[in-house]
């Protein structure tokens, strides 16, 4: 007993050098300012070496060996075919292992074997259920080509189901955060699914390693962004870049919000850039246009500012397209707008088809309008000030009189990164 108790130790000691070589791994950008990926790399290497020496020290069984050491070389989001390699002769020599299986097939999962790491995380739960496994293959649900509504729903109960298992574990809550949100963008939007999202991602904070993973900043940033919480949305961003100054996709995803909240504030203030004639022309159709079709329970008011900040059940607005941002990705169709005294603002409008989206002149009617004040810091000392109005659906609003056909919405899709 007494010499099963030392082994378990020694597993113990073997697993607390991984666990923080793979803390300071997430974090050496953050503690180590203005080193290259260059420098990372050598640092890494030089501790592995450390950590196998010591690993083959620990006087274990030889599939153990291998196992700590396929754990340490497959630390880090990129594939290491060495790690494979030892991991493979573990599970060779130790089968039954589920934990062997679940880092197996995150290591493949890593060059692209998709297939490949389902079986793997399959053969784990065949051996016994446990919260890896079960995380992991609700992502790897996900992340098919394509992925039917089916899927998505039982990926969240897998993702679920993992959290039941421990409810203490942040990282299952942050996987659990990104299936609602794949359940919100691919089965209907529902509102309730969008907080259950946030929800989980507010539990995952208690997980210290979950709150080093620039991933999960930059998630949080794309679904800020979507909910036009833009202020939330540059700080997630940020500190993702602050963790990882390489991480490409967000320094993109940052370059991208900065430029639609400057160039959105550069058109509303010279309001399209349209001449002084054009918008009076504009104004004064707007004065005498009037909408048949609007919903009999509003009263359109004259301008934006008659509405108030949040919803307006019982009103809706006209006003005119003087100019607009074409999407990408994440982002909304951007429609820079004035009311019938001039003044300008924008309108977000999302899942709409930017083809069939309103055009230069178009008089696009708003009910119930839901408004918001956007004021953020962009650039150093450089604050970024603005009104919009929130369109969920371009089913939502009129343009010139007319409702906007279904062949005009195209729902969006939601990118998060790594393994979630």
């Amino acid at each position: 007993y007494n010499e099963y108790k030392s082994y378990l130790r020694r597993m113990e000691d073997g697993f607390t050098l991984i666990k923080k070589l793979s803390k300071d791994e997430a974090s050496y950008f953050k503690n180590h300012t203005g080193h290259s990926e260059k420098e990372k790399q050598e640092w890494f290497q030089k501790e592995l070496d450390k950590i196998s020496e010591r690993i083959g020290n620990l006087n274990l069984d030889s599939f153990n060996v291998e196992y700590l050491k396929g754990c340490a070389l497959n630390i880090g989001n990129e594939y290491n075919p060495k790690a494979e390699e030892k991991l493979i002769d573990a599970a060779k020599m130790s089968p039954t292992t589920y934990e062997i299986w679940n880092e197996l097939g995150d290591c493949i999962w890593k060059k692209g074997d998709k297939k490949g790491a389902r079986n793997c995380f399959e053969r784990a739960l065949s051996h016994k259920k446990n919260k890896v496994s079960l995380r992991n293959l609700s992502i790897v649900m996900r992340q098919q080509e394509q992925v039917s509504k089916e899927e998505i729903e039982e990926s969240v109960r897998i993702s679920k189901e993992a959290v039941s298992l421990d409810v203490t574990d942040g990282t299952s809550w942050y996987i659990l955060g990104n299936a609602y949100l794949a359940q919100f963008f691919h089965c209907g939007q529902a509102s309730n699914v969008l907080k259950c999202s946030l929800n989980a991602y507010t539990k995952a904070q208690v997980d210290e390693a979950v709150l080093t993973d620039p991933d999960y900043y930059h998630n949080k940033g794309i679904v800020s962004r979507y909910l036009d919480d833009y202020d939330k949305a540059l700080s997630y961003l940020t500190e993702a870049l602050t963790i990882n100054p390489h991480f490409r996709e967000c320094q993109g995803e940052l370059e991208s919000l900065t430029s639609q909240l400057l160039k959105t504030e550069t058109l509303i203030q010279n309001r399209g850039k349209l001449k002084a004639k054009k918008i009076a022309g504009m104004v004064k159709t707007l004065k005498d246009f009037t909408v048949s079709q609007k919903p009999s329970n509003v009263v359109v008011v004259q301008g934006f500012t008659d509405l108030s900040v949040g919803g307006n059940k019982d009103k809706a607005i006209n006003c005119s397209l003087v100019s607009s941002i074409v999407p990408s990705k994440q982002t909304p169709f951007v429609c820079i707008c004035i009311d019938s005294t001039g003044y300008c603002f924008s309108v977000n409008i999302y899942n709409v088809d930017s083809t069939r989206a309103p055009k230069l002149g178009d008089i696009i009617t708003i009910p119930y309008p839901t408004v918001s004040r956007v004021t953020v810091h962009v650039e150093e000392e450089r604050t970024v000030s603005f009104d919009v109005i929130r369109i969920d659906s371009p089913l939502n609003i009129m343009v010139n009189g007319r409702q906007l056909s279904k062949g005009s919405v195209v729902p969006m899709r939601l990118t998060t990164t790594a393994l979630t």
